[in-house]
């Protein structure tokens, strides 16, 4: 019996050391809501803790260009133009017609808030305004802005806003109507040599010019789609072939020669490397040439020096396209020995072919004058119709069209 009774009480102390189930499962419960919380950025309210939540980074997909757009990156105007798109078109169109940024007489620039206000004034020299406003219109609708042309030229591009004027001469203010070039038989012992620029770019152009009768000198320039093809073409045709040698111009780098240019910081290493690659661009064997460009390079007696001394080797026959009133090349040519001859007249500043014409009867009435002319005229669908149809007409009027080497110094 007293067995049974030790057996039935129940020890002073048994729960001592044994673990609080329920205890266990509170604590537990509440560390797991508290990490939750902590998680979504609350247990800072709960626990009252001043320290600010960081709120957790958010994550933009970028926007799926639908077929047809062009994202922004790709696309340097898709924000508007800048002052340095415009006055490269401005520089650019100058070229064009035969001038330079001297053009440019001022430019001005005024902020009015988030907006540039840039008014630039060009004097426009003996360049027809209204081929010099076509030319920069053009140019700027090209980078996606359309232009309005009055008496200047206005548009308006994202925070850019530009007037383009002009400067009036007296001759402008009075407009007289142009005379039209007179037309006489009388020119037997002119004579008239031509040089076409800028060859390369246009196979049914090189067959159609290259197939009149005409002894034409034609200038390629080195690295264009089809130089070495338009070589064969007119050495085939029995054309006169030029190297149109790129050289650099006073407005480098903002109007860029093109590949294979001489530039006045060339060492003369280089400019030997260069011109062998250029004649070789044209398939090793030229007849002349003459300069690309080269306002700037044909003023400098050092550069026109070592060009010469290459190039003797593979022609001894230069035409100084006089791009540069204070041109050097001539010179030079003569003193190294070769067979110089110097441009007198560019026929197509304008594509218009009444004003083509107009400037190839000028030529041909300043040959009558003086005896003979060298014109340059370029490449151009234009330019090649009105010489296909007015050759035989100058022919047939007494003029001889001869061999720009004919008309050379000697």
């Amino acid at each position: 019996m007293q067995l049974q009774n030790n057996f039935s009480q129940k020890p002073e102390n048994g729960n001592k050391n044994k673990p609080d189930i329920k205890k266990l499962l509170i604590v537990g419960a509440f560390a797991v809501v508290a990490a939750i919380f902590a998680s979504m950025g609350i247990l800072h309210f709960l626990l009252k803790d001043d320290a600010p939540v960081q709120k957790p980074k958010e994550t933009v997909q970028a926007p799926v260009n639908a077929p047809g757009d062009i994202a922004k990156d790709d696309n340097p105007h898709a924000l508007g133009l800048d002052k340095r798109a415009v006055m490269d078109a401005v520089a650019l169109s100058l070229f064009d017609n035969g001038l330079d940024n001297s053009s440019i007489k001022e430019t001005t620039e005024t902020q009015d808030g988030d907006v540039l206000k840039l008014h630039i004034i060009i004097d426009q020299g003996d360049a027809t305004i209204k081929a010099l406003k076509e030319s920069i219109a053009g140019r700027i609708s090209a980078m996606g802005v359309e232009p309005e042309i009055g008496k200047s030229i206005t548009f308006e591009s994202g925070n850019l806003s530009t007037i383009i004027d002009f400067m009036e001469r007296a001759a402008e203010k009075k407009p007289v109507a142009e005379k039209k070039p007179v037309v006489s038989h009388n020119y037997g012992g002119v004579k008239v040599a031509f040089v076409i620029d800028d060859c390369g770019y246009s196979i049914p152009l090189a067959e159609k010019l290259g197939r009149v009768k005409y002894p034409l000198a034609m200038a390629i320039i080195p690295y264009t789609p089809h130089s070495k093809e338009t070589a064969e073409i007119f050495h085939r045709l029995g054309k006169t072939v030029f190297l149109h040698q790129p050289m650099e111009p006073k407005s480098y780098p903002q109007n860029d020669p093109g590949k294979g240019a001489i530039l006045l910081n060339m060492p003369e290493s280089l400019v030997e490397i260069s011109l062998r690659k250029n004649v070789e661009d044209l398939g090793g064997k030229i007849d002349g040439f003459n300069n690309h460009m080269g306002s700037g390079l044909t003023e400098s007696r050092e550069k026109m020096q070592q060009v010469f001394s290459v190039m003797k080797s593979y022609t001894n026959f230069y035409v100084d396209s006089y791009t540069s009133p204070k041109t050097v090349a001539y010179d030079e040519c003569q003193k190294a020995g070769m067979v110089c001859a110097i441009n007198n007249k560019f026929i197509d500043n304008e594509s218009d072919p009444e004003y083509i014409r107009g400037k190839i009867m000028d030529g041909v009435n300043l040959a009558k004058a003086n005896g003979s002319i060298i014109m340059i005229g370029h490449l151009r669908e234009a330019t090649v119709n009105v010489l296909v149809q007015m050759l035989p007409e100058l022919e047939a009027m007494g003029v001889d069209i001869v061999p720009v080497k004919e008309l050379a110094a000697r």
